[in-house]
């Protein structure tokens, strides 16, 4: 069992501060994006993480303990309020002295600072090494840093689900469960263009053995709704992310979204596969030219395939039964449309014009 806890058996769902309110965000704005994802119906979904981003914390008092920063008020109130909507509080901390924008890290101060984070209500940590660089180039190391925050976590008294974001070095996924994480970053921020997008995305392959319930490779945020993104771009994301198992964490402004970009986020089928209980990420199967297929097998003995031509022209995309591990007269289902297409017997075919995709379910035929 990869997990080091019994958190996180999918992959975390909500939405977090970093990208659009950077680090000079506060209460007040922390408390509209949670209107933004309750009035929306988001939370309903399961987008229920509200990651704040480093740039909340203050000084420490005479005792070391660690408080916020004028902006910040209160954070056991935030907290609370978080709770009272039905979601959850995440926090950035920096695995520094200082974080990279300046503000108090907890290096040489994990279990103390934990037990602030407990009392707080948190119940999901990102341990960012941005500001830690300096102290630990090596990555022994780097781990027994991410190791000590993660033994303090755990003796906090609370359940919090435990990330660390390193932008994925020393090949993050092989050691991170051991360190007591949950989820990992494997690269750099995302950008707002699907050329970011799919270097991170397509950049799992390979990567699939390391994750499970309660441990998973993060890409980085889902771009839907920012400018850089059409459409096509965005379901080609969450097709993407889907099959990875990748947190689907947003990175867009949910106070100010259209109903476009909700309605994107909000296919219950699509989500279903991305939180499948299985909890396997899927795999690269075919790679040809400007398309690639992926797979991921779910719990029900079924597989979810996402199709992808990233070029301009119209192709058509083959695969089958063997690259699926599947056999026998299959039925297959357009997640997207929400129909059925019919029973089809030892392979597909599909043709997709170019920059989008499709998600599909295959499951045995009656």
């Amino acid at each position: 069992d990869l997990s080091p806890n019994d958190l996180a058996p999918t992959p975390l769902m909500g939405w977090s501060s970093r990208q659009k309110l950077g680090s000079r965000t506060d209460d007040a704005t922390i408390r509209q994006a949670v209107e933004g994802l309750v009035e929306s119906g988001l939370n309903l979904l399961g987008y229920v993480y509200v990651e704040i981003g480093d740039g909340w914390q203050g000084s420490r008092d005479a005792d070391g303990v660690l408080h916020p920063n004028e902006r910040f008020p209160d954070m056991k109130a935030l907290g609370d309020y978080i709770h009272s909507q039905g979601l959850k509080y995440g926090l950035t901390v920096s695995a520094g002295y200082k974080s990279c924008n300046g503000m108090e890290g907890s290096y040489g101060r994990e279990e103390q600072d934990a037990r602030t984070l407990a009392e707080w209500g948190v119940d999901y940590v990102v341990y960012e090494w941005c500001g830690a660089e300096t102290l630990h180039p090596m990555e022994p190391e780097m781990r027994a840093v991410f190791q000590k925050m993660g033994e303090a976590l755990r003796a906090s008294g609370r359940d919090i689900v435990y990330g660390i974001s390193q932008k994925g070095q020393f090949n993050v996924g092989q050691w991170a469960p051991r360190t007591g994480a949950n989820l990992w970053r494997t690269g750099n921020e995302l950008e707002e263009n699907w050329a970011s997008v799919a270097a991170a995305g397509f950049g799992q392959a390979g990567k699939e053995f390391a994750a499970g319930p309660g441990a998973w490779n993060d890409p980085g945020l889902l771009q839907t709704g920012n400018t850089g993104m059409s459409a096509d771009a965005s379901r080609m994301q969450m097709n993407l992310w889907a099959v990875l198992a990748a947190p689907l964490m947003l990175g867009n402004d949910v106070r100010i979204m259209t109903r476009e970009t909700v309605a994107l986020l909000s296919n219950r089928e699509v989500i279903a596969v991305n939180q499948d209980k299985l909890g396997r990420q899927g795999k690269r199967i075919a790679q040809q030219g400007d398309t690639q297929v992926w797979a991921k097998p779910l719990a029900d003995g079924s597989v979810a395939v996402a199709f992808f031509n990233t070029g301009t022209r119209t192709t058509a995309v083959a695969v089958n039964w063997d690259q699926l591990g599947i056999s026998g007269p299959q039925l297959a289902r357009d997640l997207w449309w929400r129909e059925n297409l019919g029973t089809a017997d030892n392979n597909y075919r599909v043709v997709l014009t170019g920059g989008t995709s499709l998600l599909l379910k295959f499951s045995k035929a009656p």
